[in-house]
C-alpha cells in the first residue's frame, strides 16, 4: 500500500517578511574649502520602507552643518507625508535622523536623507574625511540592512576629499550703464567704463575681479558650475539706480549673459560744460566717450581724496582744534555725492567749460575767450561774461535734463 504524504502551505503576510537593503554614503565625494557638499545617505532599494532611523558621526573640524537643512532624500518623492526629524551634536559630531510616513515606498533606489555639510575655510586641500555611518534601522528592524552599519571604518561609510577651486567652461558677462531712456537696454552714450566688478563664489568664498571697458561691458570666463555673487562698486559719479548687487547660478556648460547694473545719470556735479559743445557731440562719439571716461577718473579721484582726507581726519589726535584749509566747500555748496539744488545751478556754474570749478570770487573770474556754448535753443552771440556764461549753462542744463540726456 502506497502511502500518500501531505505538505501544508503556509502563508506569511508582507509585513512578516524580511526584506533586504543596503544603505550607505558614496566614497567618492569631494569639495573645496568654504563649499558646501550634500551627502546623500542611499538605499538600493526602499521596497516596503515607511520609516527610518539614521545615525552617523562626522569630524566638527572639518565640516559644520544646520540641522534645519537636513531634508528627505529623493526616495519619497515630492508628493509625500514624510516627516522627517534631525538632532545634531556640534561637540560630539554626532547626527541622529528620524524619518517615518503613512504609506510605504516602492522598489526604488535612490537618497533617504540629504546631509549638507559646509566645509571649513581652513580644510587642508587633497585631504580626507570620513562620514561614519553607525546605524540604519529601517521600519523598526523590519527590513534588514546588509552589510550592517557599524560605528568605525566599515563600507558603508561616506569619504569627503578637500579640493582646490574648480575650473570650468562657463562664462557670466552684462554691462554698467546709465539709462537715460529708461528703456532697461544699453544704448548709445549710456555705457559706464572703468567699473570695478567683483564675482564671489558663494559655496568657496574666492572672489575675482575686472573692470568694464569702454563700452560698459565686463566678463568673466573659465568658471565652474555653482552659485555666484556679482558685485558692482558704485561709480562715483552717477545716481544710484539700485541694488549692486545679483547672485547667479551657473549649471554645466552654461553661459549668463545681461548680467546688468542700471544707474540713474550723472550726479549735477558731473555734467561738465563740454558734453554740450560741438566738440563732444554727438552723444556716444569719441570725444563723448573720452570725456565721461575723464569724469569717471575725476569723480574717482574726488573719492579717494575724501577717503584719505576722512581717515586722516580721524587719526589726528588734533582734528578737533586745527582747522582744515577746505576751500572746496562752503556752507551753501551740497555734501559730495549729492544733487545740487536747484537754485545752485540757477545762481552759480558747477564747472568751466575745460570740465575744472570755477573759482569762488566770481568778482575775479575771467570767463573764457573762447567760451563757446551751444544748446539746441540757444546761440551765443556776444562777448562772455560770468552772467551770460551762468544764464546759458543753466539753460542747457535744464535742456539736458529735460530730454533725459543723463
Amino acid at each position: 500500500m502506497q502511502r500518500i504524504h501531505s505538505r501544508r502551505l503556509s502563508f506569511q503576510s508582507f509585513e512578516e517578511r524580511r526584506l533586504l537593503a543596503a544603505v550607505d554614503i558614496p566614497d567618492d565625494l569631494s569639495a573645496a574649502p568654504s563649499a558646501i557638499v550634500s551627502a546623500p545617505v542611499n538605499i538600493d532599494t526602499a521596497a516596503g520602507v515607511r520609516a527610518a532611523e539614521i545615525r552617523l558621526s562626522y569630524d566638527t573640524s572639518v565640516l559644520d552643518i544646520d540641522p534645519d537643512a537636513i531634508s528627505l532624500g529623493s526616495v519619497w518623492g515630492t508628493n509625500t507625508d514624510a516627516q522627517i526629524t534631525a538632532n545634531v551634536d556640534d561637540a560630539a559630531g554626532t547626527i541622529v535622523i528620524f524619518v517615518s510616513a503613512s504609506s510605504e515606498l516602492t522598489g526604488i533606489s535612490g537618497s533617504l536623507v540629504e546631509l549638507p555639510f559646509e566645509v571649513a575655510d581652513d580644510a587642508s586641500v587633497d585631504s580626507t574625511t570620513v562620514l561614519d555611518l553607525s546605524l540604519v534601522t529601517l521600519n523598526e528592524g523590519q527590513i534588514a540592512v546588509d552589510p550592517t552599519p557599524v560605528a568605525g571604518t566599515d563600507s558603508t561609510d561616506g569619504l569627503l576629499t578637500i579640493t582646490g577651486d574648480a575650473v570650468g567652461t562657463d562664462t557670466i558677462s552684462g554691462f554698467v550703464y546709465a539709462d537715460a531712456d529708461n528703456d532697461d537696454a544699453i544704448g548709445v552714450g549710456e555705457a559706464i567704463p572703468g567699473v570695478t566688478i567683483t564675482l564671489v563664489n558663494t559655496a568657496t568664498g574666492s572672489e575675482q575681479q575686472t573692470t568694464t571697458a569702454a563700452d560698459g561691458s565686463y566678463q568673466f570666463t573659465q568658471l565652474a558650475p555653482g552659485t555666484y555673487r556679482i558685485e558692482e562698486s558704485q561709480p562715483s559719479a552717477y545716481l544710484d539706480g539700485g541694488s549692486n548687487e545679483l547672485t547667479v547660478t551657473l549649471t554645466e556648460d552654461s553661459s549668463l549673459e545681461n548680467q546688468n547694473f542700471q544707474e540713474l545719470g550723472l550726479l549735477p556735479q558731473f555734467i561738465y560744460t563740454r558734453l554740450l559743445t560741438t566738440p563732444t557731440l554727438p552723444v556716444g562719439s569719441t570725444a563723448w566717450n573720452q570725456t565721461i571716461a575723464q569724469i569717471n577718473t575725476d569723480a574717482n579721484s574726488e573719492a579717494n581724496a575724501a577717503a584719505s582726507q576722512t581717515t586722516a581726519t580721524t587719526e589726528s589726535s588734533v582734528a578737533d582744534t586745527t582747522p582744515t584749509d577746505d576751500t572746496s566747500s562752503n556752507d551753501d555748496s551740497a555734501a559730495a555725492g549729492e544733487p545740487i539744488a536747484a537754485v545752485a545751478l540757477a545762481t552759480e556754474p558747477i564747472v568751466a567749460a575745460a570740465g575744472e570749478p570755477l573759482p569762488q570770487d566770481d568778482s575775479t573770474a575771467t570767463p573764457p575767450s573762447d567760451a563757446v556754448l551751444e544748446a539746441s535753443d540757444s546761440t551765443f552771440t556776444g562777448p562772455a561774461t560770468v552772467a551770460d556764461e551762468d544764464d546759458e549753462e543753466t539753460a542747457a542744463k535744464d535742456e539736458v535734463f529735460s530730454n533725459n540726456l543723463f
